[in-house]
């Protein structure tokens, strides 16, 4: 069947509520973590790249088949961080792909481009959760605290942030975020990345301790938080 030469409309709206779905996204994780923010904001530029295939449909189709299979790929392999947002996106940009019969990405690409996605997801994600005693540190976010808060999150708090801000820089606190975390108001604090245990580490965890409110004060990594 002979490509039509444009995108169909109602192809392009598929392709857009998936690129729309992908921001609402990014929005939700960075809302949730400013610390791991990066993640989310890029994850979400290169879910857009189907908006400037406008003028080519057998292109648009198979880039949204392609990018479809690869968030579903790193919804899974980025799910402790919360990447399973963007699952709702990769299903409509998969739909995208397919739902217009004259411009259909072609079946070999409909069976090669999983296959890539998987692959080059594997990739980034081997070195990124098992990385090698050498790549370890270079590879991982800064580590930081989170604690419990006292109170309710059903008001303004960034008067409270500024002063949690002005309190600990001196301790050498890089970032300070106040969110809902499982139902639980709690306090996040970051760090330097090569951060000294003593005279360091331990006097940002004594000060975070010192504030009202606070309590559960907890050293985090990438990868988990220590009793």
């Amino acid at each position: 069947m002979e490509e039509s030469q444009k995108v169909s409309g109602q192809q392009w709206a598929w392709g857009v509520a998936g690129v729309a779905a992908a921001g609402a996204a990014a929005v939700l994780g960075i809302a949730m973590s400013q610390l791991l923010g990066g993640f989310f904001f890029t994850t979400a530029i290169v879910t857009a790249a189907p908006l400037l295939m406008r003028g080519g449909p057998k292109a648009f189709a198979r880039t949204c088949l392609l990018i479809g299979s690869g968030l579903i790929a790193w919804s899974v392999i980025g799910a402790l961080i919360g990447m399973f947002f963007f699952l709702p996106a990769a299903v409509l940009l998969l739909i995208a792909a397919f739902v217009d019969p004259q411009n259909r990405p072609g079946t070999r690409f409909s069976v090669a481009a999983p296959l890539m996605a998987a692959a080059s997801f594997a990739l980034i994600a081997l070195p990124l959760f098992f990385p090698s005693a050498h790549d370890s540190e270079a590879n991982e976010p800064p580590p930081y605290f989170s604690a419990k808060l006292d109170g309710e999150n059903d008001r303004d708090r960034s008067q409270e942030v500024d002063g949690y801000k002005e309190r600990l820089r001196p301790f050498g606190a890089t970032q300070v975020e106040v969110g809902e975390y499982a139902g639980e108001l709690k306090l996040h604090v970051g760090m330097p990345k090569h951060f000294p245990e003593e005279g360091g580490r331990e006097a940002l965890k004594a000060e975070i301790s010192r504030i009202p409110g606070v309590s559960a004060v907890r050293f985090c990594t990438f990868h988990t938080c220590d009793d």
